[in-house]
């Protein structure tokens, strides 16, 4: 979503209208053939116990382990993410490949890759890097749409100054992709937590060791069934949640308003962070902030590639491929990998397990829209300032896991699948009516409110077709987090049903072919999805009810 609310439907009409792309597919079927082959069978050793041996560690010593690995995971995106879109604009032909894998990489559902990563890496590193692919694929996007964005007269002076492609990167788009990729960033941070303290639960029972953060702490007190430990390492994450807050995402919204082309938003209040004020009115820190400004202008300067003479192509694509080959080549190429490993017999089992996955999620998305609709749209007529508390209320709610409320949702019989999905959507969807209820112009409800409009006629003549365009698109946002926290969720039911429950076994008894297969079907399920339903609902909304 971008800063304005109303940008939304012209977003959606203008990026989001794709189909199932036969380059997507590929990529996605050549991914997992090549995964099946290679990997090794079972190099992650299973789980026969629950208890790991071995004392655990303090509880502020798992929050400083679990600060540590927020901050290298977050290193690791900025650096995964300054490689990728510059490498794609460097190379017009990787970008052609980049923008089809990013899409694939946003359906893939993180917690799914820990049992692949951890048969490659150590546990550590497995845990940074889960974390981190829920931040990846946001910031390369943003880089890439902010190149789109790039006005023309900018690149005639950077092509006048022969400026290599390595310098119009860093010093024509890296600035004016700056707030969009801090947006983003600040949007991913939910599912960054849901995916760290997950990963930090599951590497301690696959690597047999009890000293892996607080996500690791907190599984363990649900496994000794202590109650009152479970509430202190909450306690303790949602204080680690509130300092990355305020002392680095907060500081870095703040910052990024310097690079918008058309300055600070007027509509609304600067983004304001007491940790950036007290840096701009400290020398020290000035100090330190001209020398890394310094490094970066010097960094920036480096004439890597060649000058650019004309031009640049832009949306040079693979279109002159056979996109109807492609598909069937690398579905061939699949069948043969999983023949190859074993696992025809267990294609129909996860198919079916499938299908349950995907009648939770969208039971999950249909529950929220009937909890957050009436909810917001009441809140909303209630006056700004009411509108305005809940909105920053529920956005707090939403930085919190919602997976350390699960042991207490299994507790209290509040098992369904769907119920515990709800925990972690639900929030984006309120987000997203009060912003569309918000955007409603004043000059629509003036009108209402002479005619009389009351009750159910209000509601279907202006409120729902005005908060549908926005509605349909935030939904395309607050299913990502559904499918990151599948697993979890359908494994805390009793009857363990669904392809995310399949996947977890797996991955905890080392069966890396096996959850390699299940894991891209669950990708599969939510390129589905997203192309077939939730982008032409989009859509249609924008095009109907744009106003």
């Amino acid at each position: 979503m971008t800063g304005s609310p109303m940008a939304m439907p012209m977003r959606i009409m203008h990026r989001w209208r794709q189909r199932m792309s036969g380059v997507e597919l590929s990529i996605l079927f050549c991914a997992t053939a090549f995964a099946l082959l290679m990997l090794p069978r079972a190099s992650v050793a299973p789980v026969l116990s629950a208890m790991p041996p071995g004392a655990p560690l303090p509880l502020w010593d798992m929050a400083g382990l679990t600060f540590l690995h927020v901050i290298l995971s977050l290193l690791i995106v900025v650096a995964a993410s300054l490689l990728l879109s510059g490498a794609a604009c460097q190379w017009p032909r990787f970008r052609a490949f980049l923008i089809p894998a990013l899409s694939v990489a946003r359906a893939v559902p993180g917690l799914g890759l820990i049992g692949i990563l951890a048969a490659l890496f150590p546990p550590a590193l497995t845990i940074m890097l889960v974390a981190a692919s829920s931040m990846i694929w946001r910031i390369v996007t943003a880089v890439l749409d902010a190149e789109d964005t790039l006005p023309p007269a900018l690149d005639e002076v950077a092509i006048g100054l022969r400026m290599t492609g390595w310098q119009r990167f860093w010093r024509l788009q890296m600035p004016i992709a700056v707030p969009l990729t801090t947006f983003r960033a600040m949007q991913a941070m939910p599912a960054f937590w849901v995916r760290l303290l997950s990963a930090e639960g599951l590497m301690m029972l696959m690597s047999h060791q009890a000293t892996g953060g607080c996500g690791a702490a907190a599984l363990q007190a649900m496994l000794d069934h202590h109650p009152l430990r479970i509430v202190e390492v909450s306690g303790i994450i949602l204080l680690l949640i509130l300092v990355i807050d305020q002392a680095l995402m907060r500081p870095m919204v703040g910052w990024a308003q310097r690079y918008r082309p058309e300055g600070p938003f007027e509509e609304r209040s600067r983004p304001q962070s007491w940790l950036l004020t007290i840096w701009r009115r400290t020398k020290l820190m000035l100090w330190l902030s001209g020398g890394v400004s310094d490094a970066l202008v010097w960094i920036g300067n480096w004439r890597l590639g060649r000058p650019r003479s004309i031009l640049p192509e832009r949306d040079r694509t693979i279109r002159e491929l056979p996109e109807a080959l492609l598909p069937v080549v690398s579905l061939f190429l699949l069948v043969y990998a999983v023949y190859h490993v074993g696992l025809l017999r267990q294609v129909p089992a996860d198919l079916a397990e499938s299908m349950l996955t995907l009648s939770h999620v969208c039971g999950t998305l249909l529950l929220c829209m009937l909890v957050w609709v009436p909810l917001g749209l009441v809140i909303s007529e209630h006056g700004s300032s009411l509108r305005n508390v809940c909105r920053m209320a529920v956005m707090a709610c939403g930085l919190f896991p919602a997976v350390l409320l699960y042991p207490l949702c299994r507790e209290l019989g509040l098992d369904s699948p769907v119920i515990l999905l709800f925990l972690g959507a639900h929030w984006l969807v309120g987000v997203v009516v009060l912003d569309a209820a918000k955007a409603i112009p004043s000059g629509l409800r003036q009108v209402a409110a002479g005619l009389r409009l009351r009750g159910v006629l209000l509601w279907r003549r202006l409120l729902l077709p005005a908060i549908a365009p926005e509605l349909c698109g935030g939904l395309l946002t607050a299913v990502v987090p559904v499918w990151n926290a599948v697993m979890v969720a359908e494994a805390f039911v009793p009857s363990d049903s669904g392809l995310g429950a399949a996947l977890l076994s797996e991955a905890l008894s080392g069966a890396v072919a096996a959850q390699t297969f299940a894991l891209m079907l669950l990708t599969l399920l939510s390129m589905l999805l997203d192309r077939l339903v939730l982008q032409p609902l989009a859509v249609n909304a924008a095009q109907k009810y744009t106003i």
